[in-house]
Protein backbone atom coordinates (compact mmCIF):
# COMPACT_ATOMS: atom_id res chain seq x y z
CA UNK A 1 0.00 0.00 0.00
CA UNK A 2 2.71 2.49 0.90
CA UNK A 3 4.69 1.95 -2.15
CA UNK A 4 1.39 2.54 -4.22
CA UNK A 5 0.51 6.02 -2.35
CA UNK A 6 4.67 6.54 -2.98
CA UNK A 7 4.68 5.35 -6.56
CA UNK A 8 1.40 7.39 -8.00
CA UNK A 9 1.96 10.94 -8.40
CA UNK A 10 -0.30 13.62 -7.14
CA UNK A 11 -3.31 14.65 -9.77
CA UNK A 12 -5.87 16.96 -9.80
CA UNK A 13 -8.18 18.35 -12.26
CA UNK A 14 -8.65 21.35 -13.52
CA UNK A 15 -12.63 21.46 -12.07
CA UNK A 16 -10.76 20.08 -9.10
CA UNK A 17 -8.53 22.83 -8.99
CA UNK A 18 -10.58 25.61 -9.61
CA UNK A 19 -12.88 24.66 -6.85
CA UNK A 20 -10.02 24.39 -4.28
CA UNK A 21 -9.01 28.33 -5.63
CA UNK A 22 -12.58 29.08 -4.96
CA UNK A 23 -12.86 27.56 -1.46
CA UNK A 24 -9.44 28.74 -0.19
CA UNK A 25 -10.81 30.35 2.27
CA UNK A 26 -13.29 27.91 3.43
CA UNK A 27 -11.37 27.17 6.78
CA UNK A 28 -11.77 30.25 8.27
CA UNK A 29 -15.33 30.68 7.19
CA UNK A 30 -17.15 28.77 9.85
CA UNK A 31 -20.43 28.07 7.56
CA UNK A 32 -21.11 26.84 4.00
CA UNK A 33 -23.20 29.19 1.43
CA UNK A 34 -25.94 27.37 -0.16
CA UNK A 35 -23.47 28.59 -3.60
CA UNK A 36 -21.08 26.92 -1.94
CA UNK A 37 -22.85 23.51 -0.51
CA UNK A 38 -24.28 23.24 -4.32
CA UNK A 39 -20.78 23.36 -5.84
CA UNK A 40 -19.13 20.70 -3.64
CA UNK A 41 -22.23 18.41 -3.83
CA UNK A 42 -22.44 18.76 -7.67
CA UNK A 43 -18.99 18.21 -7.83
CA UNK A 44 -18.97 14.92 -6.05
CA UNK A 45 -22.23 13.69 -7.08
CA UNK A 46 -24.93 15.82 -9.07
CA UNK A 47 -27.43 13.08 -9.39
CA UNK A 48 -29.01 14.12 -6.23
CA UNK A 49 -28.69 17.73 -7.08
CA UNK A 50 -32.50 18.34 -6.55
CA UNK A 51 -32.66 17.33 -3.25
CA UNK A 52 -29.54 19.32 -2.12
CA UNK A 53 -31.55 21.91 -3.61
CA UNK A 54 -33.91 21.78 -1.58
CA UNK A 55 -32.24 22.92 1.44
CA UNK A 56 -32.56 26.60 2.29
CA UNK A 57 -29.41 29.29 3.23
CA UNK A 58 -30.44 29.21 6.18
CA UNK A 59 -30.34 25.23 7.07
CA UNK A 60 -26.96 24.72 5.09
CA UNK A 61 -25.55 28.17 7.37
CA UNK A 62 -27.25 26.75 10.47
CA UNK A 63 -26.18 22.95 9.58
CA UNK A 64 -22.67 23.47 8.37
CA UNK A 65 -21.61 26.36 11.33
CA UNK A 66 -22.91 23.29 13.81
CA UNK A 67 -20.40 20.51 11.72
CA UNK A 68 -17.85 22.88 11.33
CA UNK A 69 -17.72 23.81 15.21
CA UNK A 70 -17.80 20.44 16.41
CA UNK A 71 -14.33 18.83 17.29
CA UNK A 72 -15.87 15.54 16.91
CA UNK A 73 -14.62 14.69 13.18
CA UNK A 74 -17.52 11.84 13.01
CA UNK A 75 -19.83 14.26 14.40
CA UNK A 76 -19.31 16.34 12.07
CA UNK A 77 -20.17 13.76 9.08
CA UNK A 78 -22.90 12.66 10.61
CA UNK A 79 -24.33 16.27 11.28
CA UNK A 80 -23.60 17.37 7.40
CA UNK A 81 -26.03 13.67 6.79
CA UNK A 82 -28.92 16.05 8.19
CA UNK A 83 -28.88 18.03 4.88
CA UNK A 84 -30.82 16.92 2.33
CA UNK A 85 -29.39 15.02 -0.10
CA UNK A 86 -26.12 14.55 2.13
CA UNK A 87 -24.95 11.25 2.04
CA UNK A 88 -21.49 10.14 4.36
CA UNK A 89 -19.65 10.36 0.66
CA UNK A 90 -20.41 13.92 0.00
CA UNK A 91 -20.47 15.36 3.95
CA UNK A 92 -16.99 14.03 3.49
CA UNK A 93 -16.24 15.93 0.44
CA UNK A 94 -17.75 18.95 2.28
CA UNK A 95 -15.22 18.08 4.87
CA UNK A 96 -12.58 17.26 2.62
CA UNK A 97 -12.62 21.23 0.78
CA UNK A 98 -12.93 22.58 4.34
CA UNK A 99 -9.76 20.84 5.21
CA UNK A 100 -8.22 18.33 2.46
CA UNK A 101 -5.04 18.01 5.16
CA UNK A 102 -7.59 16.06 7.79
CA UNK A 103 -10.64 14.99 5.69
CA UNK A 104 -10.51 12.47 2.58
CA UNK A 105 -13.56 11.90 0.14
CA UNK A 106 -14.99 8.54 1.07
CA UNK A 107 -14.89 6.69 -1.79
CA UNK A 108 -15.89 3.10 -2.95
CA UNK A 109 -12.47 3.31 -5.04
CA UNK A 110 -10.19 4.24 -2.02
CA UNK A 111 -12.19 2.13 -0.07
CA UNK A 112 -11.61 -1.14 -1.70
CA UNK A 113 -8.33 -0.82 -2.12
CA UNK A 114 -7.72 -0.50 1.76
CA UNK A 115 -10.00 -3.57 1.93
CA UNK A 116 -7.34 -5.15 -0.54
CA UNK A 117 -4.59 -4.17 1.36
CA UNK A 118 -6.19 -5.82 4.90
CA UNK A 119 -6.69 -2.40 6.50
CA UNK A 120 -9.85 -2.32 6.42
CA UNK A 121 -12.12 -5.62 7.47
CA UNK A 122 -16.04 -5.04 6.41
CA UNK A 123 -17.86 -4.12 3.35
CA UNK A 124 -15.69 -5.51 1.01
CA UNK A 125 -17.68 -3.80 -1.56
CA UNK A 126 -17.45 -0.49 -0.50
CA UNK A 127 -21.11 0.73 -0.76
CA UNK A 128 -23.84 1.54 1.51
CA UNK A 129 -20.80 3.30 3.91
CA UNK A 130 -22.28 3.51 8.09
CA UNK A 131 -21.05 5.97 10.48
CA UNK A 132 -18.76 3.39 11.88
CA UNK A 133 -16.72 2.93 8.06
CA UNK A 134 -16.18 6.57 8.06
CA UNK A 135 -14.75 6.73 11.34
CA UNK A 136 -12.10 3.58 10.19
CA UNK A 137 -11.71 5.14 6.65
CA UNK A 138 -10.40 8.59 8.27
CA UNK A 139 -8.49 6.55 10.86
CA UNK A 140 -6.43 4.32 8.31
CA UNK A 141 -6.37 7.15 5.27
CA UNK A 142 -4.83 9.62 8.58
CA UNK A 143 -2.52 6.79 9.64
CA UNK A 144 -1.09 6.19 6.04
CA UNK A 145 -0.73 10.12 5.79
CA UNK A 146 1.03 10.46 8.80
CA UNK A 147 3.56 8.03 8.00
CA UNK A 148 4.30 9.27 4.33
CA UNK A 149 4.00 12.83 5.46
CA UNK A 150 1.38 14.23 3.08
CA UNK A 151 -2.32 14.66 3.09
CA UNK A 152 -5.45 12.95 3.67
CA UNK A 153 -6.68 13.95 0.54
CA UNK A 154 -3.11 12.78 -1.27
CA UNK A 155 -3.90 9.72 0.26
CA UNK A 156 -7.17 8.99 -1.12
CA UNK A 157 -6.69 10.53 -4.44
CA UNK A 158 -3.38 8.59 -5.39
CA UNK A 159 -5.51 5.60 -3.96
CA UNK A 160 -8.56 6.68 -6.25
CA UNK A 161 -6.26 6.99 -9.42
CA UNK A 162 -4.41 3.89 -8.71
CA UNK A 163 -7.74 1.81 -8.12
CA UNK A 164 -9.30 3.47 -11.11
CA UNK A 165 -6.13 2.49 -13.62
CA UNK A 166 -6.38 -0.83 -12.48
CA UNK A 167 -9.86 -1.52 -11.84
CA UNK A 168 -11.66 -4.42 -14.98
CA UNK A 169 -14.87 -4.65 -15.10
CA UNK A 170 -18.11 -2.63 -13.75
CA UNK A 171 -16.72 -0.56 -10.80
CA UNK A 172 -19.87 -2.11 -8.88
CA UNK A 173 -19.96 -5.70 -10.20
CA UNK A 174 -16.39 -6.20 -9.62
CA UNK A 175 -15.11 -9.24 -7.92
CA UNK A 176 -13.98 -9.14 -4.05
CA UNK A 177 -12.73 -11.51 -1.83
CA UNK A 178 -15.89 -12.91 0.77
CA UNK A 179 -15.61 -11.10 4.13
CA UNK A 180 -14.66 -13.21 6.91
Amino acid sequence: MKQILLEISDFEDLKTLKLFEELESLSKQDYLTKEQLLKILNWKSPRPLNHYKANSESEIKEITKLAFSTENDILKIHILTALKGVSFPAASAILMFYNPKKFPVLDIRVWRQLYYAKLVDTNARGQNFSLNDCAKYFQVVRMLADELNITARQVEKRLFDYDKSNQIGNLYRVNVPKEP
